[in-house]
């Protein structure tokens, strides 16, 4: 990790400078280093335990929801457990409410934790195995700040409100005051939608409805069914493996343009329960219709200016248009940390892999063994150009076989 303060001081100085005060010394802002992995941004931060001593951590930088996600073994270090106010503040999805770290840094920044909901997240474990996190960075942390999460320079900066000269072109948004949700207005098709800007998310995800409807009105752009590469989130939902992709030519974002964004058509997470508008909805300023992921914004800088209401975006990069060139499994994290397929991509109704099954437990790609690997580094390896096979070591029953499955692009 590499010490922010706005660039001012060296890593040695501020040592230094630390060491001669006796305490923290105020820093404006800080710029740490991020990894991408399933599209997710990852970055390290400093957290501390009941008896004054620090410890690293890995945090997931999540736009998209307001909660604080701790892990187990993260708690258990730092010795946060439930006291008597949060001991029978039990959470959805396993989880039940806890006090807040005792002090968070981000490159020398100090985070302000105060009124920021905390959940010890007993279930679903896929929340920190999958990326080989121990916590995320809520929107509800991040909104206290301005904000650049710069894609193609793999890094990330908060600022104090104020303190920093955005750039790029910008975009009117609107923000939940309360969850940090940014919400603006895009046009795709002829169509006006209102959708969230979720980088905590691994791809970008609208109602079924509306994709089906676009891809009525589109037929020339091009569909396949089952979510595959960043499309497939964690592969806990058995739904994953038909849902609909679409590849969108270009979405506008006010005067900004998005090319090639891949949106998946979603319904609802679990059978009964609510479409994705009226879940993500409940969190944002106004009703969305789901919500654009890092797969639409990737080859751009993006700024946020929470206390302004505006998203400014420099483009740096390329749009990728390969993003679906893959091997088109649909996969799902075992408690054991091995990959289970889940589901196989269709196009035009006949599946593009042969030779696998529901059910087969994925152990290697090209050598690359996935079992215990973060599920950005398996995707990543069903990865290559049309044509290429990829030799995949599977189990079935308790018998180990290979195939060689062919990179299609599915979208």
């Amino acid at each position: 990790m590499r010490s922010g303060c706005g660039g001012r001081l060296s890593a040695v100085a501020w040592v230094v400078l630390l060491a001669a005060s006796g305490r923290a010394a105020w820093c404006a802002s800080a710029t740490v280093p991020a990894v991408l992995d399933h599209n997710r941004m990852l970055v390290e931060a400093e957290f501390q335990r009941k008896d004054g001593t620090w410890r690293t951590a890995r945090l997931w930088v999540d736009t998209g929801n307001p909660v604080f996600f701790i892990s187990d073994s993260l708690a258990s270090d730092l010795g946060i457990e439930p006291d008597k106010e949060h001991a029978h503040a039990a959470l959805e999805g396993g989880s039940v409410s806890v006090p807040p770290p005792a002090g968070v840094r981000l490159g020398g920044l100090e985070l302000d934790f105060t009124g920021v909901q905390c959940a010890l997240v007993h279930a679903p474990r896929w929340l920190f195995d999958t990326m080989h996190n121990d916590a995320n960075l809520p929107a509800t942390i991040l909104k206290r700040y301005q904000v650049v999460l710069d894609y193609p320079g793999r890094s990330l900066t908060l600022a104090e409100p104020g303190s920093l000269k955005m750039r790029g072109t910008p975009v009117a948004a609107r923000i939940q005051p309360e969850t940090g949700i940014v919400q603006m207005d895009a046009q795709i098709g002829d169509e006006v939608v209102s959708l969230a800007l979720d980088i905590g998310a691994s791809y970008s995800f609208v109602s079924d409805e509306r994709v089906e409807r676009l891809a009525r009105e589109h037929p020339d752009w091009r569909r396949a069914s089952g979510a595959v590469g960043c499309a497939n989130i964690w592969g806990w939902w058995r739904q994953e493996g038909s849902w609909t992709v679409l590849r969108v030519p270009e979405i506008r974002w006010g005067s900004v343009r998005l090319d090639q964004v891949g949106l998946v058509g979603l319904a609802r997470f679990a059978e009964g329960g609510p479409d994705i508008g009226t879940w993500y909805s409940k969190k944002a300023a106004r009703r969305v219709d789901g919500f654009l992921g890092p797969n639409a914004v990737k080859a751009f800088r993006v700024g946020i200016d929470y206390a302004d209401s505006t998203v400014y975006f420099e483009k740096r990069g390329e749009f990728d248009v390969h993003d679906m060139d893959l091997v088109g499994l649909t996969l799902r994290l075992l408690p054991d940390g091995r990959y289970e397929v889940v589901g196989i991509a269709s196009r035009d109704g006949k599946p593009v892999v042969e030779g696998v099954e529901p059910g087969d437990t994925l152990l290697q790609v090209d050598g690359v063994t996935a079992t215990g690997a973060t599920m950005g580094t398996v995707v990543d390896a069903l990865r290559g150009r049309p044509g290429e096979r990829r030799t995949l070591l599977l189990e079935r029953a308790g018998r180990q076989f290979t195939v060689r499955a062919i990179v299609e692009r599915l979208l």
